[in-house]
């Protein structure tokens, strides 16, 4: 008896103390969230880059004389879009782990 009510205070301590570690982590401090216009001009760079790419993509595309260029030019658009989500990831996260591309709630 004693051993499960040991155990289930531990328990219950434990859930209590990863509840309290989570509340600190969510809330980023008011000095580290962008401003909307900062979150605005950013989101317009990375589409502005995705637009380019496409456009280059097509370009290519059009060239294309068979289907192995036309392969070469989707490849070469494909790793330069998974170069974009690798950066696009790296920026949204702050030195703690947190999304600071978002503001606090």
């Amino acid at each position: 008896m004693k051993k499960r009510l040991v155990a289930g205070a531990a328990v219950v301590s434990l859930m209590f103390a990863g509840l309290a570690l989570a509340a600190d982590g969510v809330q980023p401090s008011a000095g580290t969230a962008p401003s909307f216009e900062q979150m605005k001009a950013d989101h317009i760079k990375k589409l502005d880059a995705r637009i380019q790419s496409l456009q280059d993509e097509k370009v290519c595309a059009q060239a294309a004389k068979n289907p192995d260029e036309m392969k070469a030019c989707w490849a070469k658009h494909h790793a330069e879009m998974k170069g974009h989500g690798r950066e696009m990831k790296g920026q949204s996260m702050d030195s703690e782990g947190n999304k600071n591309n978002m503001p606090a709630k």
